[in-house]
């Protein structure tokens, strides 16, 4: 058997190939020598066994290797020649793998060369010392033999993780020169019983991303509010450019067309504002266009000069807007500080240069989308009064009184008058001054000529004066004529001295004039009625001639005796006593502005001078015959006129 182990192939027999990787084991004991014979013969190949095994060589000096060694029959070249496709694809695999794959089996190679067997004994003799040599020199390749029982040809199983472990090498040197952000983590080596034709083939960045470690919960968490946080800001993003469209749409739409239309007018003047500032709402409150201008640097100045101690100022509209005022003078005093409204109320108290500032202020409405801001008026103007000067009446009958009336002016000097006709001057009135003018019952008619000057202003007057209509008597003689008759220089001195002066502002501006008599009288003589005595008949029937006399003032008889008289109107006692002769029981009252009023003939006197009176209080008692008088500074005017309400001078206060 051991024989039929060593004889050598056929010819044309397929010699076996050693197995890589795996060394045969020992081989018993031989016997040193075999006779010839047995080299010589052919081998018989046994049915029962496989062939043998070519055995490896050892490592040794090739020095020492038989010259058999490096003959090879024809037929095991043209075997090598004719190598399968597997074998090919496997030498593939061998450049592919590990070093230490490699290293392996090279060592393998080293053992297992493939040798041809020779036809001589020479050959199965020298794998036999092979063997032996193995045995004796390395223990440890023994136990590497015994470790790799494999073929001397590749496995697929070996083929197949040959493969993977060329793949996972390849896929960790393009995951390091890739560069990869994330740790990436080396491929698992594949089990040896992996198949590798259910691998995906190598797509590059799918196996980098299937070979990355699966994400803890805390960075899918990460991740997710990161990407929900990309599309809120892409949300808004969105919003905000839809909304900045249609804000840039609402401020172009805000244009100056929209600002308000302030009028202001001073004086009569109309005046251009200086600068403004108005913010047009385009998002409520929150976003509003701003149109501000300076207009002019310097005030404006007003050609004409102020004629009035209060002049007008009037700001329209007025409804929603407040208006602020500040006057200088020329100093930079200021000389009013507040609203345009209260400034109606203030007066200039002297001519010159002022400057004044007016603000106008837009009152911001409560739905917030109202216009706000200001407007402001910066104007110059002076002061040049000329207080109004004016009459009353441009006409007047003798007997009567005219008024001349002055505004306000600047200073508290009085107004002057300058004409022919008779007065007392001015008085402080309720806006002004007045002055009554009392024309006398004989005045030439006609126009007079009347010039008033107030604060530095001049005006001169034209005043026409009518004829009254007078009754006379004719009387045979003297002594028929009414009695008693106090002229206009029959006044006695208590009283004369009392006409030129008086201290008190008007006392009838409330309830004006009554008549002082209760009960019902006759008037034997009238203002202005002329008694004449021994006038010839063509005298009377033309009312011409002389030596007549003319009543300046009224006499009473009072139906009743005794009857009670009242005060005409308000005033002051100047004189309340017994003259005694004709005058009787005299009382001299002070109705203000120069107007007094004279009784004369009382018997009893219930005021005392000095007393202030009001009107209807009781003033005295009557005699048979009161002689009444009312005149105004020096002239004697009609007292029934007047009782009456007919003296349209006296009633304007």
């Amino acid at each position: 058997m051991e024989q039929d182990k060593n004889k050598a192939p056929v010819d044309g027999e397929e010699k076996p190939k050693a197995k890589r990787g795996t060394c045969r084991k020992p081989a018993a004991k031989k016997k040193a020598e075999k006779p010839a014979a047995d080299t010589d013969a052919p081998a018989k190949e046994s049915p029962e066994a496989p062939a043998p095994e070519a055995p490896e060589p050892a490592q040794t000096d090739t020095t020492n290797a038989p010259a058999a060694e490096t003959a090879e029959p024809a037929q095991a070249k043209a075997d090598d020649t004719d190598k399968t496709p597997d074998t090919a694809t496997a030498k593939a695999d061998d450049t592919d793998k590990t070093p230490d794959t490699a290293t392996a089996e090279a060592e393998g190679a080293d053992q297992m060369p493939d040798a041809a067997p020779a036809d001589t004994a020479d050959t199965a003799d020298t794998a036999d010392t092979a063997d032996t040599a193995v045995e004796a020199s390395d223990p440890a390749a023994l136990d590497k033999c015994a470790f790799n029982e494999s073929p001397d040809k590749d496995t697929p199983e070996q083929r197949e993780r040959t493969a993977s472990i060329s793949r996972t090498a390849q896929l960790s040197i393009a995951q390091i020169m890739a560069g990869l952000e994330d740790n990436p983590q080396p491929a698992p080596a594949l089990p040896a019983d992996a198949d590798t034709d259910s691998l995906p083939a190598d797509t590059g960045d799918t196996d980098d991303a299937e070979d990355e470690p699966e994400d803890t919960i805390s960075q899918k968490l990460r991740r997710g509010a990161f990407g929900m946080a990309k599309w809120l800001l892409l949300v808004v993003l969105f919003i905000l450019i839809i909304a900045g469209g249609g804000v840039a749409w609402l401020y172009r739409s805000a244009t100056p067309d929209m600002l308000p239309e302030i009028k202001v007018t001073f004086d009569g003047t109309e005046l251009a504002p200086t600068a403004y500032r108005w913010h047009v709402p385009v998002v409520g409150k929150l976003f509003r266009r701003t149109y501000a201008e300076t207009l002019s640097s310097a005030p404006l100045e007003l050609a004409e000069p102020v004629s009035g101690a209060s002049p007008d100022l009037l700001v329209t509209p007025s409804s929603g807007y407040t208006a602020e005022l500040t006057v200088t003078d020329a100093d930079k005093e200021e000389v009013y500080s507040g609203s345009a409204t209260g400034f109606r109320s203030f007066r200039f108290s002297a001519n010159g240069s002022y400057d004044a500032k007016l603000v106008v202020t837009a009152q911001e409405g409560a739905d917030n989308t109202s216009i706000t801001g200001s407007e402001t008026w910066q104007f110059r103007f002076t002061v040049s009064l000329q207080p109004t000067i004016q009459l009353v009446t441009d006409s007047v009958q003798q007997g009567s009184v005219a008024a001349i009336r002055v505004g306000p002016t600047l200073g508290s000097d009085a107004p002057t008058l300058k004409t022919t006709l008779e007065n007392a001057g001015f008085v402080k009135a309720a806006n002004g001054w007045i002055c009554y003018l009392p024309i006398p019952w004989n005045e030439e008619t006609g126009g007079k000529t009347v010039t008033v000057t107030a604060d530095g202003y001049s005006k001169d007057l034209t005043l026409t004066v009518r004829a009254a209509t007078y009754d006379y008597k004719d009387y045979g003689s003297k002594s028929q004529m009414v009695s008693p008759y106090i002229g206009k220089e029959d006044a006695p001195a208590a009283v004369k001295k009392l006409l030129s002066t008086s201290e008190l502002d008007i006392q009838w501006s409330v309830g004006g004039f009554v008549q002082p008599f209760l009960g019902s009288f006759s008037t034997p003589l009238t203002y202005g009625m002329t008694e004449y005595a021994g006038r010839s008949y063509s005298e009377r029937s033309t009312n011409y001639g002389y030596g007549g006399r003319t009543a300046t003032n009224v006499v009473i008889q009072p139906k009743k005796r005794n009857d009670s008289m009242i005060v005409p109107a308000s005033g002051k006692v100047l004189l309340a006593e017994d003259l005694g002769g004709v005058y009787g029981c005299t009382v001299v009252i002070d109705h203000g502005a120069g107007l007094k009023s004279i009784f004369y003939g009382l018997t009893n006197l219930e005021v005392k001078a000095g007393e202030k009176v009001k009107q209807g209080q009781l003033l005295g008692v009557c005699g048979k015959t009161v002689v009444a008088e009312l005149r105004l500074g020096m002239v004697p005017i009609d007292p029934l006129a007047v009782w009456r309400s007919r003296c349209d001078g006296l009633k304007l206060y």
